[in-house]
């Protein structure tokens, strides 16, 4: 019987458009070529040191954020805006986001089935609890984890013992619901049962469990 979900936020809860392309925007509003080239460089530098396994220091998402634009300042000749990182950051994401249509039903039932809500997200503390108060979906959370604060990312060991901390046994009785490679890597780690959610419709990795729509939680619930 299941009796926790986690769930990832960006992707999964909260629609959002990665800050990386409003970035990209800014600095060649009227050249569509070399926004798009920017973009993509911008992606792949993030990405390196996002995923890097064993990083020396913990590197956090709007300084990960202020390093690319510094790159990409260098490499493109565009306006150094890296200084600004910390403040444009959060201001870009939060623009741009919104909830899901099924977010707050499936919270809403969830909590009214007496299961263990968690998130879990690799995010700024600052920005995460801005973003959770602001679509009014912090209460519905028993337990919140945060990379910024564990000083690590999913999947790495660090930030899933500090997952397990929360969680009651057995852990296969726990969803892990995220959009992500890094999700269904996490809900492996630390045996919960994985779900991605792709509401196109497009799977490109497995997990044992793929659903379009929130909503679909309940049918796995079920059979459970």
């Amino acid at each position: 019987m299941v009796h926790t979900v986690i769930f990832d936020v960006g992707g999964t809860l909260v629609k959002a458009r990665s800050s990386l392309i409003a970035f990209s925007e800014w600095l060649a509003p009227q050249n569509v070529d070399l926004r798009k080239e920017m973009l993509e460089f911008m992606i792949k530098e993030f990405m390196i040191i996002y995923r890097e396994e064993n990083p020396v220091k913990f590197i956090g998402i709007k300084e990960i954020i202020a390093i690319v634009l510094k790159k990409a300042a260098d490499n493109f000749n565009v306006e150094d805006i890296s200084d600004k990182a910390d403040k444009l950051y959060g201001e870009a994401y939060l623009n741009n986001a919104n909830l899901f249509d099924d977010t707050i039903p499936t919270l809403q039932k969830l909590k009214e089935m007496n299961i263990k809500l968690i998130v879990a997200s690799d995010a700024d503390p600052d920005v995460l609890d801005k973003e959770l108060k602001t679509f009014e979906i912090y209460n519905y959370f028993d337990e919140i984890v945060i990379s910024g604060i564990v000083g690590a990312y999913k999947p790495s060991d660090k930030m899933t013992d500090a997952i397990l901390q929360k969680c009651d046994k057995p852990y296969s009785e726990i969803l892990f619901v995220g959009d992500t490679e890094v999700d269904i890597l996490t809900a492996n780690k630390i045996g919960a049962k994985s779900v991605l959610i792709k509401r196109n419709s497009e799977f490109p990795i497995e997990a044992d469990y793929c659903i379009t729509s929130l909503d679909k939680i309940f049918e796995i619930i079920e059979t459970n």
